[in-house]
């Protein structure tokens, strides 16, 4: 009974002194920007697994708050991180919870299992709730995991527990201040993003997340998009799909400053489709990684024995490094499979450390070396080659050459399906 009066009395302080802040008309609006995750935690990742949500996290982050300071010169920005560090969610809600915020926004990556069935796309705005929803549990677990890089995060956060007194307390002192502004933002981002940046609308929702349960503000966690997904992990892994985010993120802060203050701010004008042609024009080389990375990681329809016997392109004799060019490879109509595994500005010797033992080919393309691991008309053994060098090199995906041309590895893999269908 006294830790219940205890936690209620302190609640009804802070809640106190934070009205009392708010009241004064004159000062700036104090915004947090919450970039999830970070340091060891790398959050979600993508294809290839370079690709993290907690840099995009960051680096959309970072951009509001640049276009903050840039239009708003009546507003503070704080963030939780500005680098790439651990932060525990306990101690990104203490920045918040110090400075006295007038909003906090944490910034984050959807991601769902991979399948080939399962390919969502889409914006969500989350607020909190204590009563979760069935459809919302996986949004849950994955943003309540950081939990567990805390080495006492289960003690710390044992008030998570939806059915402890204790949590339905607390949940009822913050709601009727917090609640409907929390929702009222919620709804002002997912408009920017949805109509004015051209994302698809996956709704604004609740859920019992813990980085908004011990915030004493108006608060959301906002998705801004499926790392899992390759068209989406091309979005948001391009800086143009970064700045359209941030630009959506900046009007719904923007708006919702007006509403309390009064005092308005200009809105970002977009054009999501000049955008995505940007995108697509500018980000050549890391669609074809996405592209290749998901297609490698496709199961095969049709079993090995079931493909004649293939012959696999001749190796350098004895020069394990041997550099070529298109034309000095022999003619074949088939497709031949290569797993392109390291780039370099200049030419690398044979038996470089940088290749950490792996026998090298190498192409020279845009003025940059590619090297390459295997050759192979056979996509079953390419995938094999790939495997027995991902644990040096994990971000290593297939290419393919026809003709002595370089070719798309999707329409080469699909070519090399079709065939073997046949035989």
């Amino acid at each position: 009974m006294r830790r219940t009066i205890y936690i209620i009395t302190l609640f009804v302080v802070l809640m106190v002194g934070i009205s009392t802040g708010m009241s004064a008309q004159n000062k700036p609006f104090l915004v947090v920007l919450d970039a999830g995750h970070g340091g060891h935690d790398a959050g979600a990742v993508g294809r290839p697994t370079t690709n993290r949500e907690k840099d995009i996290n960051l680096a959309i982050a970072l951009k509001v708050g640049k276009l903050l300071q840039q239009n708003c010169p009546d507003v503070s920005v704080l963030y939780t991180r500005s680098t790439d560090v651990f932060v525990t969610l306990s101690g990104r809600a203490d920045i918040a919870n110090k400075a006295k915020a007038d909003l906090f926004v944490s910034i984050h990556t959807n991601a769902i299992e991979r399948s080939a069935s399962r390919r969502p796309m889409g914006v969500q705005s989350y607020t909190l709730t204590l009563r979760t929803a069935q459809t919302n549990l996986e949004v849950e677990k994955r943003e309540n995991s950081v939990i567990q890089f805390e080495s006492d995060g289960a003690q710390k956060y044992s008030f998570m527990n939806p059915n402890s007194p204790e949590s339905e307390i607390m949940f009822e002192l913050m709601q009727d201040r917090d609640m409907q502004e929390s929702v009222n933002f919620a709804k002002l981002a997912q408009e920017e993003m949805v109509k004015t940046g051209g994302r698809k609308d996956m709704g604004v929702l609740q859920a019992n997340l813990a980085v908004l349960r011990l915030t004493y503000m108006p608060s959301v966690l906002l998705e801004v998009g499926f790392i899992s997904t390759p068209e989406e992990e091309l979005f948001l892994m391009s800086d143009e799909g970064r700045s359209l985010i941030a630009k959506c993120i900046y009007n719904a802060i923007s708006r919702y400053k007006t509403l309390h203050t009064g005092r308005m701010s200009k809105l970002e004008k977009i054009d999501p489709k000049a955008v995505d042609k940007q995108i697509v024009e500018n980000n050549v080389e890391l669609k074809e990684a996405i592209d290749n990375a998901a297609v490698a990681e496709e199961p095969v329809e049709k079993p090995v024995e079931e493909v004649a016997p293939v012959v696999a392109e001749p190796a350098a004799p004895v020069v394990v490094l041997q550099e070529t060019t298109p034309a000095e490879q022999p003619s074949n109509s088939q497709p031949v499979f290569k797993v392109q595994f390291l780039i370099s500005p200049k030419h690398l010797v044979p038996g470089s450390t940088q290749f950490k033992g792996v026998k090298a080919d190498s192409y020279k393309e845009d003025n940059v070396y590619k090297y390459t691991y295997g050759s192979t008309t056979n996509y079953n053994e390419i995938v094999k080659m790939k495997n027995e060098i991902s644990d040096r090199f994990p971000d290593a995906f297939i290419v393919a050459f026809k003709d002595g041309q370089k070719v798309n590895a999707s329409e080469a893999i699909n070519e090399w399906k079709n065939k073997s269908k046949k035989k």
